[in-house]
């Protein structure tokens, strides 16, 4: 991962591939510092990104169906859309594709 901001009050943009627990932990230590509530919004945006950890899928899995925080997540890489829609969590992470307007 290159580097991960925070965007607005609840939301994180996440840039480059997700290689490691400790990115992993940096990610889920930015989303524990927005103190969501039940039912509030979580906005991910992930680019440049082909894969998404089995870790980091079971903590967002986590937060929807236990916290009960309504997840948004954008991604700009057609394979990592795939896969989520291979593994049905389309509708679960409201799973939006949208291709990077920024040249290779």
């Amino acid at each position: 991962m290159d580097r991960i901001n925070r965007i607005g009050r609840n939301g994180i943009e996440i840039y480059g591939t997700i290689r490691d627990m400790n990115e992993i932990t940096q990610i889920k230590d930015q989303i524990e510092a927005l103190k969501l509530g039940e039912g509030e919004i979580l906005n991910i945006s992930i680019r440049g990104s082909f894969a998404m950890p089995s870790a980091l899928i079971g903590y967002l899995l986590k937060l929807v169906e236990q916290q009960k925080i309504d997840l948004s997540l954008t991604v700009d890489d057609e394979m990592l859309a795939e896969l989520l829609e291979d593994l049905n969590l389309q509708k679960v992470f409201n799973l939006r594709y949208r291709p990077s307007t920024i040249p290779a």
